[in-house]
């Protein structure tokens, strides 16, 4: 359960570093959206030409319970809703994060003085100013977020699974906007009765804001075992440095910063390529599958060089693009028959 005394901080992108909100005292919940509710006219009208997951967070946002907002300049679409959001919403204190990945010392002393405006952003809406027992505490914390992602990651990966991709994935995005604790028990309570079998699926491509598609993947025969999109395994959940005060800490935070592969709009496809790769032979998965949605073109630029990793290994890649606002599950049927036709060949 959440405690109404503590503020909430909304994050809307995969770049908040939780350790350091944690460490003010502060929840923060992400947001992901949705991929079948409606999508709000005006919002979508606002956005202009973002995609329709954009759309659904704007309006998501205006129904949620937030002492704020960070939005991580991590795409287009999220750069758009920051500023629709400041234009609509004065009311709501919202803050842009904004953080560079071409690992200079100029881009660094800019991650810095990001993380320091996060931080006294965090101050603003009722944050403390983090002490050592608190840095500490919220990397205690964070971690053991981490560590039971690490053991479902271990389940899903098993031979057979010991996990479905749907009900893991609704543990992960759960676990981004749950307080540490709470986490660390839903994620550890994902666990199926009964090891499932069904061709082995990696998938990549645009993030999945809820389990809708892998459940028809897995309805179809499939089993999702792994995946490289922000809003799966590949989120920035459970990380944390050691330091003795802020400063330390922010050090820290600066190097696992650059540390990271991010995704599609602002890392090397070739980057992207060896991390679909790697994951996808780690699961040991049958073939990947690349989800992408209209209006997130980012994903398309990688798809050639995933495509000649993964077929060095012997692994091929079916792709549904794009994926049009109102055709998701539609999309989703459409990939059951391409991950069988693909991966008996």
């Amino acid at each position: 359960m959440t405690d109404p005394r503590r503020p909430v901080l909304g994050v809307i992108g995969n770049d908040v570093p939780r350790q350091l909100v944690l460490a003010a005292g502060i929840l923060p919940r992400r947001l992901h959206g949705s991929w079948t509710a409606p999508v709000d006219e005006r919002a979508a009208a606002l956005l202009g030409a973002a995609d329709a997951v954009a759309a659904r967070l704007l309006a998501q946002v205006r129904t949620e319970p937030l002492d704020g907002l960070v939005v991580c300049n991590d795409s287009q679409a999220s750069l758009r809703v920051f500023y629709v959001l400041r234009a609509t919403m004065p009311e709501l204190p919202v803050h842009l994060l904004d953080l560079p990945r071409d690992d200079r010392p100029a881009a660094r002393r800019f991650v810095r003085r990001q993380f320091e405006g996060l931080l006294a952003f965090c101050l603003r809406i009722g944050g403390a100013v983090p002490e050592p027992a608190t840095l500490a505490d919220a990397a205690r914390a964070e971690r053991a977020v981490g560590d039971a992602r690490a053991r479902l990651r271990e389940r899903r990966r098993a031979q057979p699974a010991r996990v479905r991709g749907a009900v893991a994935l609704d543990a992960l995005l759960d676990s981004a906007r749950l307080d540490p604790a709470t986490a660390v028990a839903r994620l550890d309570a994902a666990v199926d009765d009964a090891p499932t079998t069904g061709i082995r699926v990696h998938v990549t491509g645009s993030g999945h804001p809820d389990a809708d598609v892998y459940r028809v993947l897995e309805e179809g025969g499939a089993v999702v075992v792994s995946e490289d999109h922000d809003t799966g395994d590949a989120a920035w959940v459970g990380n944390a440095v050691d330091g003795d005060d802020v400063d330390a800490v922010l050090d820290g935070l600066v190097a696992r910063h650059f540390a990271r592969v991010a995704t599609s709009p602002t890392a090397l496809s070739a980057d992207r390529a060896d991390i679909t790769a790697d994951t996808a032979l780690d699961a040991q998965v049958d073939i990947a599958l690349a989800l992408i949605r209209a209006a997130d073109e980012a994903p398309l630029w990688d798809l050639a060089d995933q495509r000649s990793a993964l077929a060095a290994f012997g692994l091929r890649l079916a792709v549904v693009a794009p994926v049009r606002p109102g055709a998701e599950l539609e999309a989703a049927r459409e990939a059951v028959g391409l991950v069988h036709g693909e991966a008996v060949r």
